[in-house]
């Protein structure tokens, strides 16, 4: 072990390690400081993210909110970046290239505390805009998904007081029945009186009140 630590050629194999331990951030310290491969580190976290299980869709505030047992992979990538162990320096170039790809995975309030007071906003601008593209299709998702509640609950009602429209098939509520002095009652087989008479919902047979 002291030897893939070591030696250059065996750091991507120590890496490796250490993600099968689930020590992702130093893995990742592997790939930022010590091979300085800043596409691999961001390979890393895209395979990390693909693997881990992920929560459903939800809404921008709920991710928004930091207060989470573990953080994302790419904050702790970027806090490496740009909060950087020392004697490392922070590196601003794959930092703003890691905001731009994959903002909209960094929640906001945890994400600015890393930036420095001093960068430009106009810096951050791809982030922001990730950030909001999220946020839009987030609410539209929820728009849809209410809309096709909303119309399954209808096709719903539609089928419970109309019926399915087909011979012989479900029939509904609403449906009209002519009570003619030859129907009997499928329960007591009894002629019906149609005040006291209702259309039960197999195959549209009538019923007295009491037997329905």
């Amino acid at each position: 072990m002291l030897m893939m630590a070591t030696d250059p050629s065996f750091y991507e194999a120590h890496a490796v390690v250490l993600s099968n331990m689930g020590q992702h951030r130093q893995a990742l310290v592997i790939y930022v400081f010590k091979m300085k491969d800043y596409a691999k580190a961001e390979e890393y976290c895209n395979h990390i993210h693909k693997t881990q299980d992920l929560p459903p869709s939800s809404s921008p505030d709920q991710n928004d909110t930091d207060n989470t047992d573990q953080p994302s992979i790419y904050h702790t990538l970027l806090s490496l970046y740009l909060r950087p162990p020392r004697p490392h320096k922070p590196n601003l170039g794959p930092a703003l290239d890691l905001l731009s790809k994959h903002g909209s995975r960094l929640p906001a309030t945890s994400t600015l505390s890393l930036v420095p007071d001093d960068l430009p906003v106009a810096q951050l601008e791809s982030y922001f805009r990730g950030r909001m593209r999220s946020a839009n299709s987030m609410v539209n998702e929820t728009r849809v998904v209410a809309g096709l509640r909303r119309t399954s609950h209808l096709a719903a009602q539609a089928l419970l007081y109309l019926g399915d429209g087909i011979p012989g098939g479900q029939a509904g509520r609403n449906r009209r029945v002519v009570v003619g002095e030859e129907r009997m009652c499928g329960g007591c087989h009894k002629r019906p009186m149609s005040p006291g008479s209702v259309r039960s919902g197999d195959g549209g047979g009538l019923k007295n009140w009491g037997r329905v």
